[in-house]
């Protein structure tokens, strides 16, 4: 006779509260050459480069089964499947686990290892290398997401009650499109990091690993920072690189968010006083601040046209001055490439806004909502958000006028699920914390606010540009040869030695201080953020596309 699954989930859950636990799900191991990585718009793995009846015998491909709701058994009604690869040598000296941030691809990263597209792991390669695509991403259950229900939230930032409430009404229009479209029946409420860090939990638990190291990067670190405060017994080395915090008030947040936008233009300006190739080399300290607005002023006045954009679906013809702000807040973002920012703003002011076209948002933006909407509780009234935007525009000093924060605000306006409630996330272990001054997305202040949670933690700041100091490490060619420059132009940055030092040994750095990087033990204060025109610019200071060249920071 044939059970409906619900019955199954019924008798598990009876079992379950009686012995409160269930039998261990085992890794299934496939063939890779079955479960390659779909293309991502922020990777350029290409699957032509290699042949997959000869793939490496280091890359191992996997799924695993975890209940879509932790506080209810897993059977077949509440079960999703993970994807996950792993870079495994030899005799591996233990397990790192690696979570890149956001919605970012997870699994792809093993596969550049194994087929070494990468030198970013250089130097770890005797750990086994962990990584999963995240719940709702990729191939772990891939949210089913509308790129066009977001396109209402997308305008300008509402400033009057009606307007908000026009924003929150097409949130929850959007949100209730994913919820219906995406399977299981649920599962929308259930890719938050509470769950994500459980899903490590399992992982580790298949793997048969008594403690493991965690490399989180950006979002990653909020996952890892987490999974560190509910398996404490189960951490041994941690590292957070471009610190999301816990327990930062979202005010707070948006006016970090502005703070790192100014600094980060200010920074284009430094570069563009010491490089004689800016096309407003001489023109004198704030000077791009300065043309910017200029160009947000003619894009008020009449748009841009673009006529290539004009029969595609991959950009917009006309770039107003919402695009402007828009396109320069992404390009000041990860690792900002100074000279197509100076020559973008310098071409517009001639007539050429090609630079600041915009598009429709790619699928790993969106997925990105849910999973952000699950994690963070604030106050989702017009008075809060408005006092926000008040006080951040208030600051913003390069006419940007966008953060990250507010449009978390919009976005998930309407979330109809509860939400944990933000709070501080005290981690007594010994981590290594790193930062950037000049980090455009993760503002310095949050890897701060992370450190004074973490007292028996190291911070390292580097002085110099970009998101994520770990990953400013250039990719290999598939056939090798000369290092590509597109990523970065510092292989080896003080703080990457760091990072990978403490990651190997578990020794903490002892305190230190250089130009491009500076350390501070448990019980120091750290010093103010630097100055945007003190620092150096350049191939040291993780610039991208500022000298074709491979250096070595000396430490």
């Amino acid at each position: 006779m044939h059970l409906p699954s619900r019955f199954f989930c019924i008798a598990a859950l009876l079992s379950f509260s009686i012995a409160r636990s269930i039998p261990q799900p085992e890794i299934r191991w496939i063939d890779c050459a079955n479960a390659v990585p779909e293309p991502t718009t922020s990777s350029t793995f290409n699957t032509s480069t290699f042949n997959l009846t000869d793939l490496p015998s280091t890359l191992h491909c996997g799924q695993l089964d975890v209940p879509m709701d932790y506080s209810k058994p897993l059977c077949e009604s509440n079960m999703i499947t993970l994807g996950l690869a792993m870079y495994r040598p030899v005799n591996p000296k233990g397990v790192l686990f690696f979570n890149p941030g956001g919605s970012d691809a997870g699994v792809i990263v093993a596969w550049e290892v194994a087929l070494n597209l990468t030198r970013t792991f250089e130097g770890l390669l005797d750990f086994d290398l962990l990584v999963i695509d995240v719940r709702g991403t990729f191939s772990s259950n891939q949210l089913n997401v509308s790129l066009d229900t977001l396109t209402p939230l997308l305008g300008p930032y509402p400033t009057t009650q009606n307007e908000f409430d026009i924003a929150k009404n097409a949130s929850a229009t959007a949100i209730q499109s994913w919820i219906n479209n995406s399977s299981p029946l649920g599962i929308i409420q259930h890719v938050g990091t509470k769950e994500v860090v459980q899903d490590y939990e399992q992982v580790r638990k298949a793997l048969r690993y008594e403690k493991i190291n965690f490399l989180g990067a950006s979002y990653g670190s909020f996952r890892a920072t987490q999974y560190a405060a509910t398996f404490p017994h189960r951490v041994n080395r941690f590292v957070l690189d471009s610190v999301a915090p816990h327990g930062r008030p979202f005010f707070q947040q948006a006016q970090d968010n502005i703070a790192a936008t100014n600094r980060a233009l200010q920074r284009a300006d430094a570069y563009c006083m010491n490089n004689s190739s800016c096309p407003f080399y001489g023109k004198g300290k704030g000077y791009v601040l300065e043309a910017f607005k200029q160009v947000l002023a003619i894009a008020k006045q009449a748009p841009f046209f673009l006529p290539d954009c004009a029969n595609t679906t991959f950009c917009y013809p006309y770039v107003t001055d919402l695009d402007i702000q828009t396109i320069m807040l992404l390009n000041l973002g990860g690792a900002p490439d100074f000279p197509n920012i100076l020559d973008g703003i310098y071409a517009a002011l001639n007539g050429n806004g090609v630079f600041f076209a915009d598009g429709p948002p790619s699928l790993e933006d969106v997925v990105a909502i849910p999973l952000l909407c699950n994690d963070y509780e604030f106050e989702r009234d017009f008075g809060t958000f408005q006092a926000s935007l008040e006080e951040g525009l208030k600051n913003d000093i390069t006419g940007v006028g966008q953060t990250q924060a507010w449009l978390i605000q919009l976005m998930c306006s309407a979330w109809p699920f509860p939400v944990p409630k933000s709070k501080l996330l005290p981690v007594d272990k010994k981590m290594l914390l790193v930062t950037a001054d000049f980090d455009p997305s993760a503002p310095t202040e949050w890897t701060t606010f992370g450190w004074e949670q973490a007292p028996d933690s190291a911070l390292v700041v580097r002085h110099g540009d970009d998101h994520v100091s770990f990953l400013r490490s250039p990719s290999l060619p598939p056939s090798g040869g000369q290092l590509l420059t597109s990523t970065t132009t510092v292989p080896d940055q003080a703080s990457t030695k760091i990072t990978k030092a403490f990651l190997n040994t578990g020794i903490l750095p002892g305190a230190q201080d250089s130009e491009f990087a500076s350390v501070y033990t448990p019980g120091m204060t750290r010093k103010p953020i630097s100055d945007p025109y003190s620092v150096p610019t350049g191939a040291l200071a993780g610039d991208v596309d500022s000298g074709n060249v491979t250096v070595e920071v000396p430490y």
